[in-house]
Formats: C-alpha cells, structure tokens, sequence
C-alpha cells in the first residue's frame, strides 16, 4: 500500500512505475524497498516535493520554482521533454529527480532538467532516505527508465561526491571528474572572527582602502532588490555587466539573451515570496551607478552564491565585486540559520579567500552503442578540460588567447 499522501500523485502508482519492478535496497540500518514513479506534471512535482517535507537535503535547483522557470524559459527552444521521477521508500516519499530527454544530434540523452543553469545537481531527498539508497540499485532503475524512454546515454552532470556527510546515491556509472569545482565553506556568527581567519593581514587593510574608497562617493549604499523595478533596475545591470566583460575577456557568457532574462527575472520575483527557492539581487551602488551585483539563494542553512558581475569604470579598481561579497557575507553571518557558504562553480581568486574548491564528478551510463562513443569522447573531452584548468601554464594562456579574440571580434 502507497504512502500516506503518496496516492494523490496518481489514481493508480503502480500503472505510473518506470524503470524497473520495486527493489530492496540495504543500508546500514535496515532493507528497505525502493520504486520510481513518473509524474505528469510541474503540479504533480511541486505535490510530490512537500510529501518530502522539510527535512531534505536540497539545493535551489530543482525546487519546483526553478525547474518550471527553466522550462517555461528555455524547454520549447532546446527540445526538452520533462522527465520528472518520485522515489519511493517502502511507499513513502523519499526523493524527486527531475530529468528531461534531450535529442542532442544524432544522441538522445536523459540528464537533470537544466543541469546548464545549475551549479550543481543533486535533486531532492529527505534526508534519513540517503543512506538507505544504495548507488549501484538507483542505477538500474535510472536505466530502466532510460532504456524506455529509448536514449542512448544516461548523463548526470556536475554531481558533488557527498551530500553533508553521506555518499550521494547518485554517484554511480562512469565518473568523470568535473573541469570546475565548487567552492564551499563555513560562517560563523563573528564576521569579524572569519574576516581575520580566512583573510591575511594586508589582504584585510587592503580590501578595507578599497571599500573607504568606494563609501567616500556620493550615495555609496548596498541594496538588496525588493520592489519590481529594483528588481528590472538591477537585473538590467547585470547582463549589460556581464556582456560588457564577455566581450573584453573572451569569458563565455550563459546569460545572453531575452531568455536568460526571463528565466532570471522569474526567479527573482519568485524570490520575493520564496525566500528559500528563489533568487536574491544585491547591487553595490555609488555616485548613482550600479558597480556590482550579485544573485545569491538559500537552501536549509546554505548561502549560495549564483552569479555576479562588475561594471568596467572609474570604479573598477576599487573591487566594488568583493567589497559587494564582503557585506554580503556580513550579513549572512549576523543571520543565525546559515551556516556554509557556497560561492558555486568557477576557480576565481576572490572565492578562495573565503572558502575551498569541492571536486565535482558527471556521471554515464551508456545505454546502446551510440551513447558508447559518445561517452568515450565527452570522457575525452573532459579529462582535457581538467588537465587544462589545473595546469599553471595552459590555463592563463587558454584565458589570454580567449582576450586576444574577444578584441579581434569586436574591433
């Protein structure tokens, strides 16, 4: 019999069942068995979620908000056919993995539901059904689906090895360890006490001249966007910001279009009402111009840290970006229910002050010959990638010939 709360996702679960029949799975605690069901929809999902209720384990970005935001955004133009999975533990709510199939080329690929917006991918659990989920059964359900639904390769990307302290379930197939890491690490209830741990004694007077620098000018303010037009006045400034350091850095640029726009702005005024699933927009302001911005989240106790930009001015060398983090950062601190900060992906000297790099891995299961070859060569592909970013030598010059091309194609 299904769960208490579990039967309202469907008038019949066991007409519902992908992937394989229902499994046991042992943990160190007990046996356990494990289903997957199919939902229908985003309402369904957005149903199935609260069942997990609040004690989970989960990252913004496969909250119901930031799942229908992406694909109301993006699905239609990159041919995404939502694929949304319930797990179940001996009939009760255990965790929700929204995927989607994807026709890339000649290779259908089943992989997380906006993985290219995502930091990281983990989906939703509730916390004690971690443990009791063993990668190597997760893996022939997640095929069985996969195989239905007739892709070629079963892709999770950027998969963090441990969710807290346990293994994620999810690390199973093929691991490939990811280009860029995240960077993690703690606050504390004494801005002050980490300010002087995490930051030397010169790094700490030096960011300080910048900040005077910065509060000396006129109508100098930190802003968090509450109202609609702060939130368009802001959200404005950031993509002029980052095509404005695209085009000068060669850095690829993910927020590009109208449609990175909407995606964003949806999140943002989501943020307004769910504090715990959307977005924030800080601004750092002065002499009546935006300087810097940055997107950050919550998650549970998590400060997460989601994109940013600095405008290219008079202001520039006064860091108006890291003062910005800065007192963000403050304010996190003064907050008693955070406790980790999460800077996300990308090895940037600024996040290193605060934090650590954490590894992240994809994971493959090659279903058919095709997603066999393709496997081989993102394996490839990735492994480079890796070897590049790590090296003193490749990587400054891959990121100068990136500068040297963004002047040729813009002069």
């Amino acid at each position: 019999m299904a769960a208490t709360g579990a039967t309202a996702l469907a008038s019949d679960p066991v007409e519902r069942l992908v992937g394989a029949a229902p499994e046991t799975t042992s943990s160190n605690r007990q046996t356990v068995e494990l289903r997957l069901a199919r939902l229908d929809d985003f309402a369904s999902a957005s149903g199935f979620i609260t069942q997990l209720g609040e004690d989970r384990f989960s990252l913004p970005y496969h909250e119901a908000s930031w799942i229908e935001s992406w694909q109301s955004s993006f699905g239609e133009t990159e041919h995404c056919q939502p694929v949304l999975v319930a797990g179940f533990l001996e009939e009760q709510a255990a965790f929700f993995l929204p995927l989607a199939l994807q026709q890339n080329g000649p290779l259908r690929v089943l992989s997380f539901l906006g993985q290219n917006k995502a930091n990281q991918s983990t989906g939703l659990w509730r916390c004690a059904a971690v443990d009791a989920v063993e990668p190597a059964v997760l893996r022939r359900h997640l095929s069985a689906l996969a195989e239905t639904l007739k892709a070629d390769l079963l892709q999770l990307a950027n998969l963090p090895e441990y969710f807290g302290e346990s293994p994620n379930p999810l690390c199973f197939g093929e691991l490939v360890q990811c280009p860029s890491p995240v960077f993690i690490g703690p606050l504390s209830d004494d801005f002050d006490d980490l300010f002087r741990t995490s930051h030397s004694k010169a790094a700490r007077k030096k960011l300080a001249k910048k900040q005077k620098s910065l509060e000396a000018a006129d109508n100098f303010q930190i802003v968090c966007a509450e109202t609609e037009a702060e939130i368009v006045r802001g959200l404005n400034a950031f993509l002029e910001q980052r095509a404005v350091r695209a085009a000068a850095t060669g850095i690829p640029n993910v927020f590009t279009g109208e449609k990175e726009k909407l995606f964003l702005e949806t999140l943002l005024k989501s943020g307004q009402e769910r504090e715990q699933t959307g977005l924030n927009l800080w601004w750092l302001e002065c002499e009546g111009e935006i300087r810097a911005t940055y997107l950050s989240c919550r998650s549970g106790d998590r400060l997460i840290g989601y994109a940013n930009s600095i405008s290219h001015d008079d202001m520039t060398a006064h860091s108006p970006g890291v003062v910005l983090l800065k007192e963000i950062i403050a304010r996190a601190c003064a907050d008693p229910g955070l406790h980790c900060l999460d800077l996300g992906l990308g090895d940037e000297r600024y996040k290193r002050s605060w934090s650590e790099a954490v590894a992240l891995f994809d994971s493959y299961t090659p279903l058919t010959l095709k997603g066999k070859l393709a496997f081989f060569a993102f394996s490839k592909k990735q492994a480079l990638k890796v070897r590049i970013r790590k090296s003193e030598t490749l990587w400054p010059l891959v990121r100068k010939m990136r500068a040297l091309k963004a002047r040729v194609l813009s002069s």
